[in-house]
């Protein structure tokens, strides 16, 4: 086969320069650059226009639901500032690491920047993960157990946020060893020591184990809620509807002369007025609450429907590996080995690109679902004033609504 090439092995061994980029990251994108090129250039072109898109909508999303007309009796809104935040910090994260892959600008090579990026950029991620995986679970209890729910009020939230983010710092701290300038191309990548196998047993199966359950179990688990949620939900319209029937068969079945129903009628007036206004605002409060419900949904399953892809095809990546070497590059692609490695590289690629849309496109499910939301996101973008827009129907939920998850969005 053309890797088997002797000539060109006995060249890298008589020079250590050219034997040495074989550890340089230009070396790997330059393979990519020329077996695949279309899937390189899809990298280059979609995730510039989602940090865009995602970094302003996050900024917008953040300033939204940090709001006090969005926190008010309503405990996602914690949630989502902070998964706003996050998705934000994890873009700029992101432009950072692809200047260093594809674009070859090296940033990141600096003892002590190259461990700590590794590891925020691995905590952030499992944050995102956490926060749509509690405010899911409180949503589920919310729906199912609502006495139980209320626990989880305002007080607690921050503490339950503070709590998630310290657990996914913990877990990502490993990152600060697994990464390191390499000694002799100084360059950030995984620390020379790992070559040794039981180490390389460790850091593979820690982060193996890891990742698989943060971005495979977790958004199964969400999954499972969310199925409980739209399944209590659908229960609970058929309830209300037959009790809306029995109830007018009731009333029809149940009439009484003219003359008692009009007296009736007058001497109920009153105590009607008095609950017309507490009926209104139950029914806002409904809205309201239906309306959190839609966008915690939205929120969930997007991330399932961006994540799992990603999560399957980590799950099968040491099942293909990289072809004989040392090899040409221009004669990898007639290698069947190296042949399979492109194919699925360029899968992995485009799939990654379609998983980092989770991160930048939440902003349009807040709008869809939420128009409250929507109106103060147009107003921050205008930059007219919130106070301008006078919301009657907010002193009315708070007096209608208990702390309950969720309510007021």
């Amino acid at each position: 086969m053309a890797c088997n090439n002797t000539t060109y092995f006995q060249m890298l061994m008589n020079n250590s320069d050219l034997l040495n980029e074989l550890y340089k990251t230009s070396y790997y994108v330059g393979i990519l650059n020329h077996n695949i090129p279309v899937a390189m250039q899809v990298n280059k072109i979609v995730t510039p226009i989602w940090l865009v898109v995602g970094i302003f909508g996050n900024i917008i999303s953040a300033i939204v639901w940090a709001n006090p007309r969005m926190r008010t009796c309503n405990t996602a809104a914690y949630y989502l500032t902070c998964l706003s935040i996050a998705d934000l910090t994890f873009l700029i994260l992101c432009f950072i690491y692809e200047l260093e892959n594809p674009w070859l600008l090296s940033p990141l090579d600096l003892t002590g920047w190259c461990q700590i990026f590794q590891m925020a950029n691995i905590a952030v991620q499992y944050f995102c993960v956490f926060l749509v995986f509690a405010f899911t679970a409180e949503r589920f209890l919310s729906m199912w157990f609502p006495f139980k729910s209320e626990r989880f009020g305002k007080t607690r939230t921050p503490r339950i946020i503070m709590g998630l983010m310290g657990v996914a710092v913990a877990l990502s701290l490993p990152q600060l060893y697994f990464w390191d300038i390499h000694p002799i191309v100084g360059e950030c990548q995984l620390r020379s020591t790992l070559s040794k196998k039981s180490e390389v047993s460790f850091f593979s199966l820690y982060t193996w184990c890891t990742e698989l359950a943060v971005f495979g179990v977790l958004p199964l688990v969400v999954l499972f809620l969310n199925t409980a949620v739209l399944y209590k939900i659908r229960n609970v319209g058929k309830l209300n509807l037959g009790s809306a029937n029995h109830h007018s068969s009731r009333s029809s079945s149940s009439r009484i002369p003219t003359e008692q129903s009009t007296s009736l009628l007058q001497s109920d007036k009153a105590g009607k007025d008095a609950n017309q206004s507490r009926t209104n605002g139950g029914a806002k409060s409904n809205s309201s609450s239906a309306s959190t419900t839609a966008t915690l949904l939205g929120v969930a399953f997007f991330l399932i429907l961006t994540m799992l892809p990603n999560t399957l095809l980590y799950a099968m990546q040491e099942m293909v590996n990289f072809g004989p070497m040392p090899c040409r590059v221009e004669d990898m692609s007639s290698d069947p080995k190296w042949r399979d490695f492109f194919a699925f590289t360029s899968v992995k690629v485009i799939v990654k690109e379609i998983s980092l849309s989770h991160h930048v496109g939440n902003v349009f499910i807040y709008m869809a679902t939420s128009r409250r939301f929507l109106q103060l996101a147009v107003n921050t973008v205008l930059m007219r004033s919130n106070k301008a827009s006078a919301d009657t129907s907010l002193h009315t939920i708070r007096i209608a609504n208990t702390r309950t998850v969720g309510d007021g969005v």
